[in-house]
């Protein structure tokens, strides 16, 4: 199968319209009068429920982005003149912003012109790429680069995402999922909103988030985004009949799946990562498998009447 990759790592961005790799760093902070790269928050104890918080509110800010202009209209009330941010990392702990309040503005005008863009599918695969990341930057580490060289469409590739357009937004600091999609919105020093632009974009179908600590910044947090095709091809070249394939406790054959035939089925949301039963009838036993990735796949039972997976 083709695999049209839109990201040629930025050197078609702008003429495309497409979305680079979007990364932000830290906020400045000042502790005591002393400026300090970040304040180091208190560990996170449990980065799964961090993950699944930056995806639920990413997908409340994306089916109603008015509901975040209460949220910046309190961060800008919490500014002062300079954009400062008093006790915003903790205690004795000052955000020092870029632009201060201007950016906040801005985002609160953008929310009021912004229209509803549907909701993204969590992926387990997904969001193992973007885990991956978040762990090799452990030490310190930040942007988009792996330490193997790799950048996330690899990453993806990796994990056994079957993209066409894929994106990455990294948050370095943030304490809660609100937050993280927060700080991305606004953008602070980001002439573009290149992460802004990706919480919006129609272009994904899926997402996952990767969470961790963070040598530098006290965690980070990467969040992967993907437009995985729906289609799974289904190709029989054994002896049998292919009676039915169950995906998630439904059949998606319509009708059985004759030797020498072949058939495109567009699966439903959900279906991409489902159990799987395979029923061949004539004495075969029916083949159960955990959680396979079928979007974008392609399925065959081979001239033995095995099964192989390709992507």
């Amino acid at each position: 199968m083709v695999r049209l990759r839109l990201f040629p790592w930025g050197l078609m961005v702008a003429a495309l319209g497409l979305l680079p790799w979007a990364c932000r760093s830290g906020i400045l902070a000042q502790v005591g009068g002393t400026p300090v790269v970040s304040q180091v928050p208190e560990v996170t104890a449990n980065w799964q429920d961090l993950e699944r918080d930056i995806l639920v509110e990413q997908n409340r800010v994306r089916q109603n982005p008015a509901s975040y202009i209460p949220l910046l209209e309190a961060r800008l009330a919490s500014m002062d003149s300079q954009g400062r941010i008093t006790d915003g990392c903790g205690p004795n702990c000052r955000i020092i912003t870029q632009e201060g309040q201007a950016a906040v503005r801005e985002a609160i005008a953008a929310l009021t012109r912004q229209a509803a863009v549907a909701p993204l599918e969590s992926s387990t695969v997904v969001a193992q790429a973007a885990q991956g990341h978040a762990e090799d930057q452990a030490q310190g580490r930040v942007g988009h680069q792996g330490s193997d060289g790799s950048d996330p469409g690899q990453r993806l590739t990796r994990a056994g995402v079957p993209y066409t357009r894929a994106g990455e937004n990294i948050a370095y600091g943030s304490r809660t999922g609100q937050q993280v999609v927060l700080d991305l919105i606004v953008d602070d020093g980001v002439p573009d909103r290149g992460h802004r632009t990706a919480i919006f974009s129609p272009a994904w179908s899926h997402t996952g988030a990767g969470c961790g600590p963070h040598q530098g910044y006290g965690n980070v947090c990467v969040i992967n985004y993907a437009r995985i095709s729906q289609q799974l091809q289904v190709i029989n070249q054994g002896t049998v009949a292919l009676q039915s394939l169950q995906v998630a406790g439904r059949n998606i054959l319509s009708t059985p799946l004759a030797s020498g035939q072949s058939r495109q089925i567009t699966l439903e949301p959900g279906q991409c990562q489902a159990p799987v039963r395979v029923d061949l009838g004539q004495g075969y036993l029916p083949l159960d498998l955990s959680n396979l990735n079928l979007c974008g796949a392609s399925l065959t039972l081979t001239a033995s009447n095995g099964l192989t997976v390709s992507y």
